[in-house]
């Protein structure tokens, strides 16, 4: 019997760490994506950066809103900044609400990308 729930506890220590890390996966996940968008983008307004990050988060499932996203554009710098919390299901019926933050900014390098000026 005691080998049976400490099977038990070893599983659902399993399956918490498994859905964190899923959910930790896909902030880097959003977190890259949003440093090539900052990156490559030096000729798309800050707005249509922040509407290719929502595309981004929405397709890896992450909850973004168009409020948790910020871009700024200070002459060459480009700098987006996000913020949201998701809920993480750790053990059954108990949803533990997990914070991921990110901030990336780049330079423009105007003139450098051969004329391809578009966002992918």
């Amino acid at each position: 019997m005691k080998t049976i729930i400490k099977i038990l506890i070893a599983i659902a220590i399993l399956n918490a760490a498994g859905r964190a890390g899923m959910a930790a996966a896909r902030y880097y996940q959003l977190k890259d994506a949003s440093q090539e968008l900052v990156t490559f983008g030096g000729q798309a307004s800050p707005g249509d950066i922040q509407n290719h990050i929502l595309q981004k988060a929405q397709a890896f499932s992450v909850p973004l809103e168009a409020g948790d996203v910020e871009v700024t554009r200070n002459g060459p710098r480009t700098t987006a900044n996000a913020s949201y919390t998701q809920g993480v299901e750790l053990f059954p019926n108990y949803i533990y609400p997990m914070t991921f933050r990110f901030s990336v900014e780049a330079l423009s390098m105007g003139g450098l990308d051969g004329g391809n000026n578009s966002l992918h």
